[in-house]
């Protein structure tokens, strides 16, 4: 019935928003869906789909399985079963466990600073504004310098405190760096909560499997979805474009139950779309059986109906349609995208400052010269809509009509995906690569089966008559132990014995050579998909490292073109998620993710640089980034061998040049800072040991002096009791009295002297006690010194070893 209806085009877009009704909305999904469904070989697909799981079609095995058109199935009977071996699955395997194996790293940032500011206005602005603090900030701060410094504060040259130039540059570079920073954080923490590793190993599996892959991408108030869409249920309507998102639109088609229906869009149902939900849709609905008229549709939707003609209209009256398809109570939702336009209004007026400005307005706006407008103008601005149908064309039901997606991105679908290699290169499809080798491996296998069931070996012929009454156990008898007895009392039963004879019967050479053929078949669907014997781990002993890996990278070349074009439809598909990231959390993010590099890590997200921010993400090549792999590895080790066995287990535990590239960076930032201290600390101690000579030569010259002084008293001491043992001993005229007073100085003078003896013993133990305590404390410091210095090297250069106890 559907090619009786009248045919009809993709509605005009460039019209005013008031003529975009419920029905040009229909018009538009059903059209979509209409020619993506045309464009589509469903078929050819299907059949796909079957040979992946063993289901291979009768025709391919019609001319072998009945080579003279037999209708009688007895005629058909062959001593053989045609068998299905798969080599498909292998191969599939095989290329996606290298694609999940192979680095995929993205990069978020910039090219050049003025570049990324020339063209973002908002972040320009931001930024100046932020330039303008840091720099009245940075003269503040040079005018208390110079203040502090004696200097007069009427001479300080603002101009002189600060390159403007160089600090705006250098401020804008940073500023830039620390976006692009962020920007990789909520890369990161993207592919976190969108399981992105397992999402994308799908869409590679659908790629080389059918030749086409799809994903969608959609925010839904602070979350974003992302999915695959498989071949089957993604209906694209190719342009010349490379990628899907590029396309004008995009049908998608799901299977849902009822309630899925209702959970997804209960919000958007009016009250008759539920009544007529519940109604025609509900399972054990009353209406369940029934079916449903035209006239009995257009009362529910009486403006969508006007997307129907006249004679269609005729044609619907005439014959009931069907309220619901015959698939297990699940219903057809179709989600279309398209790349349509919107009207704004260009409204021209005097502003505040008696200017003439322009500002924009909705196309419904009216001119208000109250306001200072002078004319009005319009234009047009590309907008991508999306649209939902639930069942047919004839018994639809649309949720919402035609609504601006939640973010537009100039024009870019929120759908991706790719249908070919290259342009003119058409697809690359293993299954359709492989199914002809794998068609004929089953049709030889086919044929060697025959053959076997044929080659009896060898055949004993002898009479019936010797077997006896029961031929059957004669025959086992005659297996078991290999004799066979006859009665010789028949004279005719020797001349019968003497007939007995073994025929000979054998297919082998031609089984042999088929066994061949079946292996060179398989070879050759290998070599066609570029699975050689090395990427199967197949290595002969004489082969060398460097031989073997040379056969590898040659034999997976086929598959780089694949992953590159893979890697930048994830590029796009990243950017999509980028900028669908601004409006689920414009809020704000204060979250921890699973980095793949470092383990778990935790993001508080700056809103503002977020949203003005213009993020250019690319995909490093997998090939070269091997290449940079090993060549990491090789210094990685090169440096282990120096002691660094952290350095080591980076280099074998690193899966990609990131994560080598950071560690190895990381410890010769900790290296240089170890060698810094280490210096520092020798430094220290070279220090206090000369202040300890010093104060040792500061000292030893007090105690000089201080002899010195004391050897002076000593002698004039000495001196008076010469003077006075003179007149003692000499008598002279000296009196009693005199003579008793010079012996009590003489007792003084030598209690004198032996006081100052004790008390110069007294500072030299003292000193001597000092002198020792420096010199201890130096050689503590120095032995603490060592000390920390192979604590850090133990700790810089040793590997702890994991307990081995067992529990």
């Amino acid at each position: 019935m559907r090619s009786e209806f009248q045919s009809y085009d993709f509605p005009k877009q460039r019209i005013p928003n008031s003529e975009k009704t419920p029905a040009f909305s229909a018009n538009c999904a059903d059209w979509i869906i209409s020619m993506g469904q045309s464009r589509k070989d469903s078929a050819s697909l299907e059949i796909k789909y079957g040979i992946l799981q063993g289901i291979i079609p009768d025709e391919a095995y019609a001319k072998i399985l009945n080579p003279y058109n037999a209708t009688n199935e007895k005629y058909k009977r062959f001593p053989a079963t045609m068998r299905h071996y798969d080599m498909l699955k292998g191969i599939i395997r095989r290329y996606v466990s290298e694609y999940i194996k192979n680095p995929h790293d993205f990069i978020v940032g910039a090219n050049n600073a003025e570049v990324v500011l020339a063209r973002n206005a908002k972040l320009r602005e931001e930024v100046g504004v932020i330039i303008q603090q840091k720099i009245a900030a940075k003269i503040q701060e040079s005018y208390a310098q110079w203040v502090n410094e004696g200097q007069n504060p009427k001479e300080f040259n603002p101009q002189n405190a600060i390159d403007i130039e160089k600090f705006i540059k250098d401020f804008n570079e940073k500023y830039i760096d620390d976006i692009s920073a962020q920007g990789q954080e909520i890369l990161n923490v993207i592919k976190d909560i969108t399981e992105d590793s397992l999402l994308y190993a799908r869409a590679y599996f659908d790629f080389v499997t059918f030749g086409e892959t799809y994903t969608y991408g959609d925010v839904k108030g602070s979350t974003l979805i992302k999915r695959n869409i498989t071949a089957r249920d993604a209906f694209p309507i190719r342009t010349d474009n490379f990628f899907i998102e590029d396309d004008d639109m995009f049908a998608c088609r799901r299977k849902l139950t009822y309630q899925q229906i209702v959970d997804e869009f209960y919000n958007d149902f009016t009250t008759k779309e539920l009544e007529f939900l519940d109604t025609y849709y509900a399972k054990g609905s009353a209406n369940i059986t029934s079916t449903l008229a035209f006239s009995v549709y257009e009362s529910y939707f009486p403006q969508i109906c006007d997307k129907f003609s006249e004679k269609d209209r005729g044609l619907l009256s005439q014959q009931p349609i069907m309220s619901r398809d015959n698939n297990n109570d699940l219903y057809d939702v179709w989600h279309v995208v398209w790349r349509g336009e919107v009207r704004q209004a260009l409204v021209k007026f005097i502003n505040e400052a008696s200017l003439i400005d322009t500002r924009k307005e909705d196309d419904d706006y009216v001119l208000d010269t109250s306001k200072g407008d002078i004319s009005i103008e319009y234009i047009y601005t590309p907008q991508v809509y999306e649209s939902t149908r639930i069942g047919g064309r004839n018994d639809s039901i649309y949720p919402y009509n035609s609504r601006a997606i939640a973010f537009n991105r100039n024009g870019k679908l929120p759908y991706n995906g790719l249908t070919e290699l290259m342009p003119g290169l058409g697809k690359f499809s293993i299954i359709e690569t492989v199914y002809p080798y794998s068609v004929f491996y089953d049709i030889v296998s086919y044929h060697r089966e025959m053959a076997i069931s044929r080659n009896k070996l060898s055949i004993l012929m002898l009479a019936k008559s010797l077997l006896g009454k029961i031929p059957e156990e004669t025959i086992h008898k005659m297996i078991a132990d290999g004799v066979l007895y006859y009665d010789d009392t028949d004279d005719s039963g020797a001349q019968r014995a003497q007939q007995v004879r073994m025929l000979q019967s054998s297919n082998g050479d031609y089984i042999k050579q088929l066994g061949e053929l079946l292996v060179e078949i398989e070879q050759a669907a290998k070599n066609q998909v570029d699975m050689t014997p090395q990427r199967y781990g197949e290595i002969g002993n004489g082969a060398g490292k460097g031989t073997t890996q040379e056969a590898i990278a040659r034999g997976s070349m086929g598959s780089v073109i694949i992953e590159f074009i893979m890697d930048y439809m994830r590029e796009r598909d990243y950017a999509r998620d980028m900028d669908y990231s601004k409006l689920a959390w414009i809020d704000g993010l204060d979250t921890s993710y699973r980095d793949v590099d470092t383990g778990l890590k935790y993001i508080s997200l700056d809103v503002d640089k977020h949203n003005y921010a213009d993020y250019l993400i690319k995909a490093k090549n997998s090939v070269r980034e091997k290449e940079k792999l090993d060549q990491y590895r090789q210094l990685a080790f090169s440096a282990a061998q120096n002691g660094d066995m952290q350095m080591a287990t980076a280099a074998i535990n690193g899966d990609n040049v990131a994560v080598i590239s950071k560690l190895i960076k990381k410890y010769q930032e900790e290296k240089e800072a170890h060698d810094m201290q280490v210096k520092q600390l020798e430094q220290q101690t070279e220090q206090m040991r000369q202040e300890f000579e010093t104060k040792k030569i500061t000292i030893k010259g007090e105690e000089d002096r201080k002899l010195e002084e004391l050897k002076g008293i000593i002698d004039k001491e000495i001196e008076l009791i010469k003077a006075d043992a003179n007149m003692i001993s000499f008598d002279n005229g000296v009196g009693d009295e005199a003579k008793m007073a010079g012996m009590q100085r003489l007792e003084a003078s030598r209690s004198v002297v032996a006081r100052e003896k004790n008390q110069i013993d007294k500072q030299k133990n003292i000193l001597d006690t000092y002198n020792k305590f420096e010199d201890r404390k130096l050689k503590d410091k120095d032995i603490d010194t060592k000390l920390e210095i192979a604590k850090q090297n133990r700790n810089r250069f040793d590997v702890k070893k994991k307990s081995t106890s067992k529990k």
